[in-house]
């Protein structure tokens, strides 16, 4: 490293001393901003309980949590009521032979849902729902299990059957979600919060900002290991173990997320002096590599 002289006035005090700041660490701040699009694959629309005191839910005689569930789904996440091994069937709750199911009924007119439910509104990200593992009944999957249910059904209940159907069909465009167990909270939305969303890096949800500054000393050398080998693995290996601290925590996040870094990419790119070094930190070439795993990943790595 280089060596540098100070220079500062001194005493005839014995064992005084006088402190001074050195030159500051070269380094260079990278921001990682990761965005997830909201709605890429569309958006559900559901009407809930306005509150915990709404009668209606009242009359269900859920536990505690399970009101705040069903009353504030953008903090809690979707659920359903009777949790995902619930027995009752598709037609158990369309029909509303039984209201305490795994399925969450919501509509595919965005962004007014069904006109006839009435409630608050949320509205529900279908990938994210679908990342989390929830499955989902279509309108017309609705139907045909409804066009079952009657074709053996007696004729009273094969009337209110077909009457339910035809809301299904044409007034409410009724999906259901069935979580397994939740559609976690970060993928349903308020309507504020989802204006909010979709006012952000055009329709885009900034879900993380880190702001990381990288040792000068250690990529430099680092870096001249990788130009006297003619290979980027020593470099990669030594950025990988500084990001590990933070980008750890990402390696298993799902497979849809991104993490944006500075122009260039690390991997494969062909090494000469002066290829990698510049400016004060050493402006090093940055942007392929999808996810860290700390030392544990770069000692994998090999040297060339």
């Amino acid at each position: 490293m280089t060596n540098f002289v100070y220079r500062t006035n001194t005493n005839q005090t014995a064992d005084s001393k006088y402190d001074v700041l050195g030159h500051h660490m070269p380094a260079r701040i990278f921001f990682f901003v990761t965005v997830e699009e909201v709605g890429k694959d569309g958006m559900l629309v559901r009407n809930t309980y306005t509150s915990i005191s709404d009668p209606r839910l009242v009359e269900l005689k859920l536990s505690p949590l399970g009101n705040m569930r069903e009353a504030y789904p953008e903090k809690y996440g979707l659920w359903g009521k009777g949790g995902p091994e619930t027995p009752a069937s598709v037609v158990d709750h369309v029909l509303e032979y039984n209201k305490i199911t795994s399925y969450a009924s919501t509509s595919s007119i965005y962004p007014g849902g069904a006109d006839r439910m009435a409630g608050k509104t949320i509205y529900v990200d279908i990938a994210k729902a679908k990342r989390a593992g929830a499955k989902l009944v279509t309108t017309d999957e609705i139907v045909q299990a409804i066009d079952e249910y009657a074709a053996k059904a007696r004729s009273q209940d094969r009337r209110w059957a077909n009457h339910i159907k035809q809301n299904v069909i044409n007034l409410d465009k009724e999906v259901l979600i069935q979580p397994r167990p939740v559609v976690p909270g970060e993928g349903v939305f308020s309507q504020r919060g989802l204006a909010i969303s979709l006012g952000i890096v055009k329709y885009a949800r900034v879900v993380r900002v880190a702001g990381l500054a990288f040792t000068g000393y250690d990529l430099s050398v680092a870096t001249g290991q990788s130009i006297h080998l003619k290979s980027i693995r020593p470099l990669e290996k030594e950025v990988i173990r500084q990001t590990g601290g933070w980008a750890g925590s990402w390696a298993g996040a799902a497979a849809s997320a991104r993490v944006g870094a500075s122009v260039g990419a690390m991997v494969g790119i062909e090494l000469g002096p002066g290829a990698v070094i510049t400016g004060a930190l050493g402006g090093i070439i940055f942007g392929a590599i999808g996810y860290f795993g700390g030392s544990m990943i770069a000692n994998e790595i090999p040297d060339q």
